[in-house]
């Protein structure tokens, strides 16, 4: 087979090129007569296909690629092999072979389809079934027009008298959609809309839009869209002049050829402050190797360094459209293109640069697209932003709230009157009012008469919109509880969308859609800097890609010159932000909804920072770390994880220290609050301050809220008598009711500290409150070395310096009381150090040498490190901070709390003694049979 092969390819060769690349009749008839005796023709087509897809000698395999798409075109319209095999073996062409390919030949179709190959190759004419029975011999034949793409049936001329009546369907209809890749040169169908239209991935397609617009793309398949759905980015949707959800058609372009040359001009406006080669920096790289096809007055954005330049193409040869090869000559010179001199701006905002509300923007899609596009289908529907507007093609009309106030009488009224009125006459409109709390607040709580006036206005406008559907009004406002209750009834503003914190997935799209303009480094993870931004918002993720690059120019400020008006395109190339720019811009920012809040960061306290307590730290990990990086264990088994845990125990034993670690330790935000900072004077003032702290934590979730010294805010209710009006009680019961509210809310943990639990109130300290009680007692010896070594990690300490032995002679010493110790310690060595350091510099001054700064530093430092001495003197003056009677007072409250319940006696009955039990009546753990009466 492989000899009859050869001679076929080889004769194919021979007869199959032609000048333009074509394959003519004669050279198709004379390629496949050969192979009507082959039996087996799919082996025969596998082997065929094998040296292109080995890339055997290019310009064979090339010439070879369009023989082959003439052969199997013919075999699959008989049905002797399937589609999707062939489909297999195109694919594995590169690119430019299969734009190249041109299906010409016999295009009839058999009359049946043949039950074998065997069949098929020896009877070119109608084959009859015979393994089944055979369903087409009463049917009339379906003749197929196969220059049609669609494949549509022809029509007999007595269907015209009904053909109003019949569904027009045109399956290369397709709608418009998001784009998942970002690029130019694209159109994406699904596979099935592909073999509808006969397409293959990589031909290229001719594509009509609106305004007799058309463009010409390169297919590519993606297996999670719709049939019928097109996706195209902004810059294909704005050169078809078409929207999301409008209608393009698709049309196979086998005809395209390689362009001899094109001319592009960049747009003014995107290289204002650019010098050097536009075609280096830009145009070649985009262009290298991938055979983009181009249509002459077609507009596409190339990306480079920090900037995205705006480029037209204004000639094309041969006219109209071709496709950019190796060989095609790039004209880039002219003056730029004036923006003014175009139709549209390709800035302009779109649905595909807004990331992180997903499901906010479908529900303002669905409330504000349909009325404009189909108004017959509602009255009046209102909500949010200019992105809608540019995607509809609806006129957008801007209202700011305190613009449209006046000192004059009746003149705010007459603003508001005077918007309405323009955007009626332009409709279909979106009326924007931007900061709608600041113009419409609330009737009975504002003083002025104009706020009453215009909020009355706008209810009247909005109610009189009822007639006009085609006009939509939405609003904004951080402040939803400010506005006055008669706008947010249905009929007015009828639907309400919170824009609320993104989660890693959106913050994950904001970050790509904020870098897309950005060259970033090939070690930069976005969604490991997603994962690690809890708590930002759009803003603040802007704000991190814009520290991230100024990180990036000040790197590179030696390359730029500020007195220069303009930077060369080659340094601007050079500009590369690296994941290490990303590190520092999280260093320096915070998500914005922290920061009013006093102490807010991610400690960098580690477990290795605090030696001993291994249980404390164990029951830490179980209460907080697993929620965290385990959620779907706890969705496993239904259960809402813990999220209060209460420290008690003597000061000095780093309950402090233990927050700040397992917050640290969980990429947590952290909220360190005082427990007296929250007490204030004014009436309301102290509950308000837990309640601001609890939602900006929720705001910012994951995030631990550390309440210090809890005893001072959470005291047993009803013995504050005098107490201005019970405000302390009143805390208390803000506390307990924000705690309650965490558990079904997000990931919001309560870690509290105390050195005086006795004095809590103890509905704080019940299941689903601050349910893990965690006692942090005095360290052991053990834990007291792991202390002195933790804390001595820094510290240049001589190696006689034995801690195991401190720690064995501080039986009773707190965390606190051993870095009282080392610090005592380190203040003998750098007294020492400096008393040395003065007896020496007036030794030499006695001596008359002149000793400048340098040569004193040369000098050997007289105390390099800790030496036992300087512990040996620190110990005479240390001391314990808790006595044994308060270790007591503490221990016996532990016990307390572990001897509650049924503790280690409890266990499950065996079988037996489970029916001795249930006919005995007797009672669980030693208590009365009716213990569970209330009477008895």
């Amino acid at each position: 087979m492989s000899a009859r092969f050869s001679r076929i390819a080889r004769n194919g060769s021979q007869v199959s090129a032609s000048s333009s690349g074509s394959i003519d009749v004669s050279a198709h008839n004379h390629i496949l007569s050969q192979i009507r005796s082959i039996p087996d023709l799919s082996s025969w087509l596998h082997e065929a296909w094998s040296p292109i897809n080995h890339r055997h000698e290019r310009i064979a395999a090339g010439t070879l690629s369009m023989g082959m798409a003439v052969l199997t075109r013919e075999m699959i319209e008989m049905h002797v092999v399937q589609a999707p095999e062939v489909r297999g073996m195109l694919d594995c062409l590169p690119v430019a072979d299969r734009l190249s390919l041109k299906f010409i030949g016999s295009r009839q179709k058999l009359g049946t389809w043949p039950l074998s190959k065997q069949q098929a190759l020896t009877s070119p004419t109608a084959f009859k079934m015979a393994a089944e029975p055979d369903h087409t011999e009463h049917k009339k034949k379906h003749h197929v027009n196969l220059n049609d793409a669609s494949g549509a049936e022809h029509k007999a001329v007595d269907d015209t008298a009904t053909a109003i009546l019949k569904k027009k369907k045109k399956p290369n209809s397709l709608m418009v959609t998001d784009a998942v890749n970002d690029d130019n040169s694209v159109i994406a169908l699904s596979n099935n809309t592909m073999e509808t239209l006969q397409l293959f991935r990589g031909d290229t397609v001719l594509v009509k839009g609106k305004k007799r617009k058309d463009t010409v793309l390169i297919v590519l398949a993606d297996d999670e869209l719709d049939d019928g759905s097109a996706r195209m980015n902004r810059v294909v949707r704005h050169n078809l002049r078409v929207k999301h959800g409008d209608i393009v058609t698709v049309h196979p372009c086998p005809d395209i050829k390689y362009a001899k040359r094109i001319a592009v001009l960049p747009i003014a406006d995107t290289v204002e402050g650019l010098t050097g080669s536009l075609f280096d920096v830009f145009l070649a790289p985009y262009f290298r190797e991938a055979y983009r096809p181009v249509r002459q007055g077609d507009l596409f954005t190339v990306r480079g360094g920090m900037r995205q330049v705006e480029f037209k193409v204004v000639e094309v040869d041969p006219p109209e459209y071709g496709i950019v090869a190796q060989d095609t000559v790039i004209h880039c010179e002219g003056e730029p293109i004036q923006r003014e001199d175009e139709e549209g701006n390709l800035n302009e905002v779109g649905y595909d640069d807004i990331g992180g509300c997903r499901k906010q923007m479908a529900q303002i899609r669905e409330m504000v697209e349909l009325p404009l596009r189909h108004p017959q289908l509602f009255k009046s529907i209102d909500t949010h932003a200019r992105a809608v507007a540019n995607e509809t093609g609806a006129f957008f009309f801007l209202i700011n709230g305190p613009e449209i106030m006046s000192k004059m009488a009746g003149e705010s009224e007459s603003n508001l009157r005077k918007a309405f009125e323009e955007a009626e006459k332009n409709s279909p409109a979106i009326i924007f009012i931007d900061e709608i709390d600041s113009i419409a607040p609330k009737r009975d709580k504002t003083n002025g008469e104009v706020e009453r006036r215009v909020v009355s206005q706008l209810l009247t406008l909005m109610d009189g919109m009822k007639a006009r559907s085609n006009v939509v009004v939405m609003a904004a406002t951080n402040r939803p509880n400010s506005i006055d209750p008669a706008l947010r009834r249905f009929g007015r503003f009828d639907r309400e969308v919170d824009i609320g914190i993104p989660d890693p997935t959106g913050r994950l799209e904001i970050l790509q859609i904020h870098t897309k303009n950005m060259k970033l480094g090939e070690d930069v993870d976005l969604e490991q800097i997603a994962s690690e931004t809890h708590g930002y918002v759009g803003s603040d993720i802007a704000s991190l890609c814009s520290e991230a690059a100024m990180q990036q120019i000040r790197e590179k400020m030696d390359l730029i010159d500020l007195d220069e008006d303009t930077i060369d395109a080659e340094v601007l190339d050079s500009l590369g932000v690296t994941m290490d720019n990303f590190r520092f811009a999280l260093g320096v920012s915070n998500p914005s909804a922290l920061r009013e809040v006093a102490v807010v960061e991610v400690p960098n306290t580690r477990w290795d920072d605090i030696g001993g307590l291994e249980d404390v730290k164990r029951e830490l990990i179980e209460s907080v770390q697993y929620p965290v990086d385990h959620p779907e264990k706890f969705l496993k088994f239904g259960l809402s994880p813990s999220r209060g845990v209460l420290f008690y125990g003597p000061p000095g034993t780093g309950k402090t220290l233990l927050a700040k670690a397992v917050a640290n330790e969980c990429s947590a935000n952290f909220i360190s609050v005082k427990g007296p900072e929250l007490l204030s004077m004014w009436f309301g003032e102290s509950e308000s301050n837990i309640r601001d702290i609890f939602d900006k934590a929720r705001a910012a979730a994951p995030c631990v809220v550390f309440l210090d010294e809890l005893d001072s805010i959470a005291k047993s209710r009803g013995g504050s008598v005098g107490d201005a009006g019970g405000a302390s009680d009143r805390v208390v019961n803000q506390l307990l009711t924000e705690m309650d509210g965490m558990t079904s809310k997000k990931n919001v943990f309560v870690i509290g500290a105390t050195n005086r639990p006795e004095q809590l109130d103890n509905a704080l300290c019940r299941p689903g409150r601050l349910d893990t009680l965690v006692y942090v007692p005095l360290p052991n010896e053990e834990s007291r070395a792991g202390i002195l070594k933790a804390q001595l990690r820094k510290t240049p300490v001589a190696p006689d310096v034995d801690l195991k032995y401190i720690a064995s002679r501080t039986h009773g010493f707190s965390g606190a009381d051993l870095g009282f110790i080392t610090q005592r310690a380190v203040k003998l060595a750098i007294k020492e150090a400096i008393s040395l350091d003065i007896e020496r510099r007036k030794a030499r001054e006695a001596a008359g040498e002149d000793v400048d700064m340098e040569e004193e530093d040369e000098t050997e430092d007289p105390v390099p490190q800790l030496t036992k001495a300087h512990f040996e003197e620190a110990m005479s003056s240390a001391r314990r901070s808790v006595s044994d009677v308060e270790i007591r007072r503490y221990e016996a409250f532990a016990q307390s709390m572990k001897s509650a319940g049924p503790g280690a006696f409890f266990k499950f009955p065996e079988a037996g003694e489970a029916a001795a039990e249930a006919s005995g009546g007797a009672g669980g753990f030693g208590e009365a049979a009716n213990d569970d009466s209330l009477y008895d």
